[in-house]
């Protein structure tokens, strides 16, 4: 049973229409949370995905998952970890599911429920003064040495606000010296 439904999943996805960012997401989902061992691999879904718009290179990306407008999973890279951002958005998603370590594990019977977000980092812009930072339109890196932390476009509406928690995410104390990037990046909902 689960065998046939995971070919049909990759059937339609070989013969579908490009999927949008938050598609590409629940398709993951679906798959991950139908999948058995002796099944069509992870490889095998993602020759088949492709996403209905295209970054010429590269991108850092980030999955977002949400229940009744609060964060209940979030993973991903500011920095290009894979060939595609299709590539990406797919292993977001997975860790988004597997290794979020903030909240419980995501179970089967919440998947429906959940509302993915996507977001694409264009660009890491160094600045040297918060006050350059939207934060509806822009994310925030904060980072010191081999620590960051980030906060994505739209998760606060106070770049100071913004700024504690991302130096919270990355462990900075509060006297440590840090470098500020803005996110430049689109996002899907």
């Amino acid at each position: 049973m689960v065998l046939g439904l995971l070919g049909a999943l990759l059937c339609g996805l070989a013969h579908a229409e490009p999927l949008t960012p938050t598609q590409l997401v629940q398709k993951t989902g679906q798959l991950y949370f139908s999948q058995n061992t002796s099944g069509p691999s992870w490889h095998s879904f993602l020759q088949t995905a492709q996403l209905s718009l295209h970054y010429p290179k590269p991108r850092g990306v980030f999955v977002t998952l949400s229940r009744n407008g609060k964060p209940r999973a979030c993973w991903g890279s500011a920095y290009p970890q894979y060939k595609t951002v299709s590539e990406a958005t797919v292993y977001a998603t997975l860790g988004a599911l597997t290794k979020e370590y903030r909240y419980p594990p995501v179970q089967k019977s919440e998947w429906p429920l959940l509302k993915p977000q996507v977001t694409v980092v264009k660009a890491l812009q160094p600045v040297n003064r918060l006050a350059v930072i939207n934060p509806l339109r822009d994310g925030l890196l904060v980072r010191q040495g081999g620590r960051a932390g980030v906060m994505l476009p739209g998760e606060a509406r106070d770049a100071t606000y913004m700024l504690v928690q991302a130096k919270l995410k990355a462990s900075i104390r509060p006297k440590e010296k840090f470098q500020l990037y803005r996110i430049v990046a689109d996002v899907y909902q």
